[in-house]
């Protein structure tokens, strides 16, 4: 299993830093700036949104891809604000929608769990 989670990790580090698009580039010269101090966030959102249906230490791999996948959206929320210059009334629906997706999650996740809405 840890095997697999190795191979998950290694697919998931060269698809992020190769195939995914920096979601700054409306910023010009200045893009890699915004990416580098944008980075931590985008980690802990992704680590976020994987918690609220993945259980820690219950399938790693699953885990590794879920996580891959949440940083793939994150990072294209970004791209879609980036289409916008960053304008505050669409970065205001994309904060408004990404916390009620994180709560339907979270309340999924209980339901699974069995325990009440």
């Amino acid at each position: 299993m840890k095997k697999l989670y190795a191979i998950m990790a290694v697919i998931s580090i060269i698809v992020r830093q190769v195939y995914l698009p920096n979601p700054f580039e409306c910023f010009g010269d200045m893009a890699w700036l915004y990416n580098l101090i944008a980075e931590p966030i985008i980690h802990g959102a992704a680590f976020l949104l994987v918690g609220t249906i993945y259980r820690k230490g219950s399938f790693p791999a699953l885990g590794g891809f879920l996580y891959l996948v949440a940083y793939a959206v994150v990072t294209g929320i970004l791209a879609l604000m980036g289409i916008f210059s960053f304008a505050w009334w669409w970065v205001l629906i994309i904060v408004v929608a990404m916390i009620a997706i994180c709560v339907l999650l979270a309340k999924l996740r209980r339901w699974l769990d069995g325990t009440t809405w």
